[in-house]
């Protein structure tokens, strides 16, 4: 859980440079309560959050590349990191349905 944890801070960090207060909290607080409460529903949550913020990166990752493109500006390196925090959140997302995890959690 705290490999999810860390990259829900990732993307709350996101969510704030985006001015989004609403996914700070939201990526903040339910990693928190699932930890808290132990509840299935909370770490289902995490795991969709995780999986949305998969698909949120890859496309920060087409946007900020079109930009950077037209401009003439280097691109690569900025699509490999972020392509690599889309592949640990959609990984982390996965980790949280395994077996082993999901039995911590009650409904």
């Amino acid at each position: 859980m705290a490999f999810a944890f860390l990259l829900c801070l990732v993307l709350a960090a996101h969510f704030l440079r985006m001015g989004s207060l609403s996914g700070v909290a939201l990526c903040l607080a339910l990693p928190l309560i699932a930890v808290l409460t132990r509840a299935r529903w909370a770490l289902r949550g995490v795991q969709i959050l995780l999986g949305l913020g998969s698909i949120a990166w890859v496309a920060t990752a087409v946007r900020i590349g079109a930009q950077r493109r037209a401009q003439g500006e280097p691109w690569l390196r900025m699509a490999l990191i972020l392509g690599t925090v889309s592949a640990l959140s959609a990984a982390a997302a996965w980790m949280l349905s395994r077996r082993s995890v999901s039995e911590r959690y009650h409904k």
